[in-house]
């Protein structure tokens, strides 16, 4: 079986991550098959829109495929540190620029790259089996893929997702607005169903269909919402140190919860995605992954992200020593390193 099926029923394209053994992990093949098609998908009159899922009951997509990147370091002639980010973000962009529907499903866990699949589209649907996060913080990266785009709307509760890489179940993804429309498990066959038997559609009949089958759920419900005078008391803050402050004088449970998660995190990654997320509020989303892959490439070329990738993901000791490795050591001109322009090597040629 190869990394990604893609076959058209109908009107439907259905995209299927195969990488089951892997959660479905994003890589660079997968990156290319579909964006090779999605420009003839928007401009052909016989498909009506795009379905995209993962293979199996666990998983949409657990993220990009670093440990591959990881692995490149060694390998002198390496490019993969580039193209991997590169092709990926231009395919997100590619998404948000689709004009037909867009429909995921995120049938189990949806990390980071699968986030970057799915929240350029215009429907996510989740439900009790769906866990999503942004946790690039603990492997020494940030929230990429356009995560600075769209946590950045989410105010104070997208810059404690950024930062704490929160796990998230159906719930609080419908509350943050990672999901659209929440439907139970035994209820996507029915949709799916209907979606792939029809010879053609518009918006309107996703629309209808979606929201005739959507559970209508209630704030209080989300244990983020529970957290959110918590969230923007803390999170409002404009550095990493303020943060840290404004938590450590607090000192109730959920503060010293939230301090021993970020504790594990990368302090230059957590500084970067702030500065990230402030920038990300007033500009578009090619803007933002154009700046992201700026971010990108020059943490690919410092310490933390194979330090990150190391201690988590290949040798798994969790024990990642990170540099700095205090807060207060991280200097501005640390966090402004992260922004320089990359010249010829931009995401987009018009930058």
């Amino acid at each position: 079986m190869s990394d990604i099926d893609i076959k058209k029923i109908n009107s439907t394209i259905i995209i299927t991550l195969t990488r089951e053994k892997v959660l479905n992990a994003l890589n660079l093949n997968m990156v290319r098959e579909i964006f090779k098609n999605i420009k003839n998908w928007d401009n052909d009159k016989d498909i009506s829109g795009v379905i995209i899922k993962g293979s199996g009951d666990k998983s949409f997509c657990a993220g990009g495929d670093i440990v591959s990147v990881y692995h490149a370091k060694s390998e002198t002639q390496s490019i993969l540190s580039d193209t991997f980010f590169r092709e990926e973000y231009i395919l997100n962009l590619a998404i948000s620029n689709f004009s037909k529907p867009w429909i995921s499903l995120l049938n189990g866990i949806a990390m980071g790259g699968g986030l970057g699949l799915s929240m350029h589209g215009k429907y996510r649907i989740v439900n009790n089996k769906t866990i999503t996060a942004m946790p690039e913080t603990a492997i020494g990266l940030f929230p990429d893929v356009g995560g600075g785009y769209f946590l950045s709307k989410m105010g104070e509760l997208g810059l404690f997702l950024a930062l704490t890489g929160r796990v998230m179940d159906g719930l609080d993804s419908m509350y943050s607005g990672i999901g659209t429309h929440y439907i139970e498990n035994e209820n996507i066959n029915h949709i799916y169903e209907k979606i792939i038997n029809k010879s053609n559609y518009d918006y309107i009949f996703i629309e209808q269909l979606l929201n005739a089958n959507s559970k209508k759920l209630l704030e209080k419900d989300s244990l983020l919402y529970k957290e959110l005078e918590n969230i923007k008391k803390h999170f409002c803050r404009t550095n990493l140190v303020e943060i840290f402050d404004s938590l450590k004088n607090d000192n109730s449970e959920w503060t010293k919860k939230t301090l021993s998660v970020l504790s594990k995190k990368s302090p230059t990654s957590m500084s970067v995605a702030i500065k990230q997320l402030g920038l990300a509020k007033n500009i578009t989303l090619k803007e933002c992954l154009a700046m992201e892959f700026r971010i990108c490439q020059a943490m690919m070329a410092k310490h933390d992200f194979y330090e990150g990738v190391r201690a988590n993901l290949v040798d798994k000791d969790r024990n990642p020593k990170w540099h700095p490795e205090s807060i207060f050591e991280v200097t501005e001109e640390i966090i402004n390193s992260h922004f320089h322009s990359l010249n010829e090597k931009e995401l987009f040629s018009d930058e």
